[in-house]
């Protein structure tokens, strides 16, 4: 090492002196040397810098040496001791789910069924964050199935919560001005609250099985049209129908409350706010319909979001009233869409329920069982939908692995709760 050195001061005093003799020669700056200088001053140049730009690589290399060899050392150690693979995420993973690395490495541990490396993905308490993508694709066909998800709001809770709804406003009173000094009279009185709403997370799972051949041929492929955006639509379809079910029947006892389910009747009809037509749904009156809309206090009736939830039962059999005036000899339907308005395109504006828009829900019950909600009409700001944050996956490469079957578990945990039933009331059997 000693040498080295006294080869690089033994150069660089050889630069320099040459460089001061150029100097005092020619009276000019030292930088101009290799335009100046005399040949033999210039060649003597050129070789001292290519000997400073060899021992700078050689010092490089020797570091790049030690490195290596510390990576090495460090190595051997670690194959020394046993080996693990870890059940928690590793600090050095990046879990950026909406990343293409993410996405890829997701569908490769589909594809190997590495259920440690799935582990290693997690971002929850369990399983594996499904890419951002893949679950972007399955909340919207969520939204496009579930027609409680696109009249209701939904909100994302990361734990269980218990919700108290307003129960009474403080006291509002008419009261005389002071006059001669008399004072008048005023009774305070505090805001209350009514009954606590627990939220649970209830879990939904769809369980899909995808050949290894198409796993292998969609890895990579992530994009519209592709394979995983097919499953995706199919995994959203699939978990929307079996919450819609729950969000518009479920008991409210180890799965969602429903707007039409038995726990809805009983909330409803505990502040009578509910037309028993005492018979099937083909026995539904007009004045049924109206009597309804109007048990519902008018603060409630001027949201936007106050509409109808019928089964397409009660709609087709909505359509076919009739009044009781013969007109031009016959009777007339009471429901029909606005009149086409003359030199546009428009065929008349989609018919109301006595003035009040409508959705179809396929799960609304149709059949005559005492107390069966048959429509539910309200404001439904207050029926809401709470989403456990974040989906989760579980591979299973092992039940059907004797067909090259892969089980792809999709998670998703919610709960649907009436806040407030007197925003609403209901036509039932």
């Amino acid at each position: 090492m000693s040498d080295e050195l006294n080869n690089i001061e033994n150069t660089v005093h050889e630069y320099r002196k040459t460089l001061d003799s150029f100097a005092a020669r020619t009276g000019a700056k030292t930088h101009h040397v290799e335009i100046r200088g005399s040949g033999e001053e210039r060649e003597k140049i050129a070789r001292i810098d290519a000997d400073l730009d060899a021992v700078e690589r050689m010092n490089q290399d020797r570091v790049a040496l030690r490195a290596a060899q510390e990576r090495l050392k460090q190595l051997e150690e670690e194959r020394s001791q046993p080996q693990f693979r870890g059940v928690v995420a590793r600090a050095d993973v990046k879990h950026d789910l909406a990343s293409p690395e993410y996405a890829k490495r997701w569908l490769m541990a589909v594809a190997r069924g590495d259920a440690a490396e799935m582990r290693n993905l997690a971002t929850n308490t369990s399983g594996a964050g499904i890419p951002t993508d893949m679950e972007r694709r399955i909340v919207e066909k969520m939204y496009q199935a579930n027609v409680l998800r696109s009249i209701c709001p939904v909100s994302s809770i990361d734990s269980k919560r218990t919700i108290t709804v307003e129960g009474a406003l403080p006291t509002s009173a008419l009261v005389a001005e002071s006059v001669s000094g008399t004072l008048a009279t005023i009774t305070p009185s505090s805001p209350t609250f009514g009954t606590a709403i627990s939220v649970t997370p209830y879990k939904y799972v769809c369980a899909t099985q995808m050949s290894q051949e198409f796993i292998e041929d969609a890895i990579g492929q992530g994009g519209i049209g592709s394979g995983l955006d097919w499953v995706a639509s199919r995994i959203g379809l699939s978990l929307a129908l079996k919450m819609e079910e729950a969000y518009t029947i479920g008991t409210g006892s180890s799965q969602p409350e429903g707007i039409a389910g038995s726990s809805a009747n009983t909330k409803i009809s505990g502040v009578s706010q509910q037309t028993d037509i005492g018979g099937a749904v083909t026995t539904v009156t007009a004045d049924n319909v109206i009597d309804t809309v109007h048990l519902v206090a008018p603060q409630y009736r001027n949201s936007p979001r106050f509409r109808w939830l019928l089964s397409d039962t009660f709609v087709r059999v909505a359509r076919k009233l009739k009044n009781s005036v013969v007109s031009s000899g016959s009777t007339e339907y009471i429901w029909t869409q606005a009149s086409s308005n003359a030199g546009t395109m428009v065929g008349g504006a989609p018919g109301l329920l006595y003035g009040v828009p409508y959705s179809i829900g396929q799960y609304v019950p149709t059949a005559n069982t005492d107390e069966n909600i048959f429509a539910v009409v309200g404001d439904f700001n207050y029926f809401e939908i709470f989403d456990r944050t974040g989906m989760t996956s579980l591979v299973d490469p092992y039940s059907a692995a004797v067909n090259h079957v892969v089980t792809l578990y999709t998670y998703a945990r919610t709960d649907s709760r009436i806040m407030l039933a007197n925003a609403f009331a209901a036509i039932t059997a």
